[in-house]
């Protein structure tokens, strides 16, 4: 979870003088930066979030949604959702379901862009795709030597991935005071150039 809260106290004052005669707009115009530096936030936690994992991008964004910030809330908030993936989103080869001859000797899985493929083993048990009755496919792996139980093989949720301090969160955290400030210039740009049109017509 990300929150973008200012002490608006002071920036307002600020806000306002860079206005000039649009003063009163300060306000709108900080609740106008807020929320599109937290949309731009978004974008960037996803994008760091698809270069490190191997998972599509706009999983990422879907999975985070934006409470915007109003006048009287100057504050916006990026959550993410979402229970952990299963490991057949990410890079498995080969991935497709197979039975009899046809099944491989070995499935090989990765969650992180620049990690190699793993063995999918462990204590001589070979992981493999199962098709369920709902024709749901997962990677499972028999829990003994007999043919059941089965366990579905899992990995991260996308809110641990985007909270990830050492590739996505830790990278992006350090910018956001930067791109509140450019969106801050922006917003004021724009009021004054509305401003100046509507006076001038």
């Amino acid at each position: 979870m990300i929150v973008f809260t200012v002490d608006d106290s002071g920036l307002i004052k600020d806000i306002s003088r860079q206005l000039g005669e649009y003063s009163a707009k300060a306000p709108t115009v900080l609740m106008q930066a807020i929320n599109a530096a937290a949309k731009e936030t978004r974008r960037m936690l996803a994008d760091k979030a698809g270069e490190a994992y191997v998972v599509q991008r706009s999983r990422f964004n879907k999975a985070m949604k934006i409470k915007n910030a109003s006048i009287s809330q100057p504050a916006a908030l990026i959550k993410a959702k979402g229970k952990p993936l299963e490991l057949l989103d990410f890079k498995v080869n080969p991935k497709k379901f197979a039975v009899g001859d046809a099944r491989p000797e070995i499935r090989k899985a990765k969650v992180l862009a620049k990690s190699g493929l793993k063995r999918l083993e462990a204590g001589g048990i070979k992981a493999f795709v199962a098709r369920f009755q709902s024709g749901h496919l997962s990677l499972v792996q028999r829990r003994g030597q007999g043919r059941f139980p089965l366990k579905t093989l899992f990995s991260s949720s996308i809110p641990k991935m985007i909270g990830d301090e050492k590739r996505v969160y830790g990278l992006v955290e350090p910018e956001i005071g930067d791109i509140l400030d450019a969106n801050i210039r922006k917003a004021i740009q724009k009021t004054i150039e509305r401003g100046q049109r509507g006076s001038s017509r």
